[in-house]
């Protein structure tokens, strides 16, 4: 005890002396002793931690947080209108970068020799190059304008947030009618992917907004007018954009799948059938699952112009590497310095291949082919009097041929069906009349091209476009429609009677539909049933019913009166008769 009071002493000493010397400093020292007491007890409140300032060391760690808390904070009306904000000035870029590289000589009116379109000639390049007639003015600017496009193409950017997949299938005046039938046989026929029906404008979907709000939703479909999309908020917008870019119909298809929500999608026009079972197994399965895009073939042989390969700086060589759909195997390549007046030029290496594409099937994946998809669209928009001439050399629209186009000027893969389309329609007076193109499966197509392939591997002699089409019609399972076409006419049951087409003046009733083992007999029955129901039954108000019966107070005895007369009779007809 003495030696702890002799220390405490001594301390006590040396501290007065030294507060006596340096009072300043002793009191500056107890402050800020006290003052870190204080700060260690407060600072276990959490209220009080919150307030302290971090030190550059959890820096990481204070910005996730106040990602979190700014994120936690966002109005989500706002946010959403943020996203359809960025996705609007994107269209707006690509639009405008098509807008800028637009050619600058058209054809107008684009001379051509329509014998050159005989298909019994050999389509050489040397043929093809004698159809149509274009100026090395014209070529050049084309080529200028598709390079300087191609170059500046952007990268998918995930604000156009394509998701899932989905179905599409074209609106708008008539169409709107025909896809409402589409759908509801897709749904009956087994589809069961979504649906979007895409209106080219608002008053497309102000027309037949019964079906859009009550009968399309009633089948897991609902309506998407491209305008709205693209950010168009006023009708005035929306014609500026129809007049400055001259949209019409040719153009529809680019337009759907750009605005469209899905990132893998098959495209339908509304005049094509489902008639079998589909599903999401589509989009996962081969080819689509190694290609993006499936394209179905059309009846023609293929006439896209040399100059085409020229203005979009493409090569093709002298090598024969296809027998019109069938690529040969490597053993059987023939080169030849003739080949431009012997070999098909679409046999050749580096050309498209044959034959000419369809229009009423598409199926694509957005992201992997974004930029096949934005020169499709550039194709299209400046089709006419440019790239029209060039890929169909003809005065009709070659939309068909732009996704083929685009891919291949991309480089980029894409499978096209093997499997020939077939006519169908019906024989009267001794005369075959067709209405539709059967399309078939492209899973089922695929796998009967590979095993073709590897039965005949060790006898590439074998391996031809004429033994290809022997081996699908060897056995029924090695090919399976998928699609039923009815185009020409399209199914507008007021014309289809009116004009005579299926009721002859001599009471003659006509089945559209030949005899057909890819669908049964009741299949025109089905549909007629779910016209009848719709315009008989249900009553629906659309833009098609109104051209015929304006919208007034006898409108509906004017339709009743119709069915009783016409459409249930016919319908009665045909159910007696499959």
């Amino acid at each position: 005890m003495g030696s702890f009071n002799k220390n405490y002493r001594y301390f006590k000493t040396r501290a007065l002396a030294y507060y006596y010397r340096y009072p300043a400093r002793v009191l500056l020292l107890a402050v800020g002793v006290v003052s870190l007491f204080l700060f260690l007890f407060t600072s276990t409140s959490p209220q009080i931690q919150q307030k302290i300032i971090s030190s550059n060391y959890t820096s990481w760690l204070n910005n996730l947080s106040q990602s979190k808390k700014t994120a936690a904070n966002v109005d989500p009306q706002q946010e959403l209108l943020d996203r359809e904000l960025a996705k609007t000035n994107k269209f707006r870029e690509i639009f405008k970068l098509i807008e800028q590289n637009k050619p600058p000589v058209k054809l107008d009116p684009f001379e051509y020799d329509e014998s050159g379109h005989d298909q019994e000639t050999v389509p050489t390049s040397k043929r093809l190059s004698a159809i149509g007639r274009f100026s090395h003015e014209f070529v050049s600017g084309v080529k200028n304008a598709h390079h300087n496009f191609v170059k500046l193409l952007p990268e998918y950017d995930e604000v156009m947030r394509y998701r899932g997949n989905g179905v599409i299938i074209l609106g708008g005046g008539d169409l709107s009618w025909l896809a409402l039938l589409c759908t509801r046989m897709f749904r009956r026929m087994g589809g069961s992917l979504p649906v979007e029906v895409m209106l080219p404008r608002m008053s497309d979907y102000l027309q037949d907004r019964e079906i859009c709000d009550i009968y399309l939703p009633q089948l897991n479909a609902k309506c998407v007018v491209m305008t709205e999309q693209l950010g168009i908020k006023t009708a005035e917008e929306e014609e500026l954009f129809f007049t400055d870019f001259n949209i019409n119909s040719n153009m529809y298809r680019s337009l759907a799948l750009l605005t469209s929500n899905y990132q893998n999608v098959l495209l339908l026009e509304s005049e094509t059938l489902l008639i079998k079972s589909l599903d999401e197994s589509i989009f996962t399965s081969e080819p689509f699952n190694s290609h993006g895009l499936v394209l179905w073939p059309d009846f023609w042989k293929r006439k896209t112009s040399p100059f085409w390969y020229l203005a979009a700086g493409l090569s093709v060589d002298n090598t024969l590497v296809r027998d019109s759909v069938i690529e040969l195997p490597e053993s059987k390549y023939v080169t030849s310095s003739k080949a431009e007046s012997v070999f098909p030029l679409h046999d050749r290496r580096g050309a498209i291949p044959d034959v000419s594409n369809d229009s009423g099937e598409l199926m694509i994946n957005k992201k992997a082919h974004w930029k096949t998809m934005l020169l499709a669209l550039y194709y299209n928009l400046y089709g006419e009097g440019y790239f029209y001439p060039l890929l169909v050399q003809a005065s009709s629209s070659g939309e068909k041929e732009t996704f083929a186009a685009a891919a291949t000027a991309l480089k980029m893969p894409y499978y096209q069906t093997r499997t020939a389309t077939e006519a169908n329609g019906f024989w009267y007076n001794g005369e075959f009349r067709g209405v539709g193109m059967l399309q078939f499966d492209p899973t089922v197509d695929f796998y009967s091209l590979n095993s073709f392939k590897e039965k005949y591997e060790t006898n590439p002699d074998k391996i031809t476009d004429q033994e290809f089409k022997k081996y699908l019609n060897d056995a029924s399972e090695r090919k399976s429609a998928l699609f039923f076409k009815v185009n020409y006419p399209r199914l507008l049951p007021i014309e289809l009677i009116n004009d005579g087409f299926i009721v002859k003046e001599n009471g003659d009733r006509i089945r559209m539909f030949g005899e057909n083992d890819n669908f049964g007999n009741d299949l025109e029955a089905t549909l007629w049933r779910i016209m009848v129901d719709y315009i008989c039954y249900s009553e629906v108000r659309c833009s098609y019913l109104d051209k015929h019966f304006p919208h007034d107070r006898k409108s509906k005895e004017a339709i009743n009166k119709y069915c009783t007369d016409n459409l249930k009779p016919h319908l009665l007809w045909l159910a007696g008769n499959h």
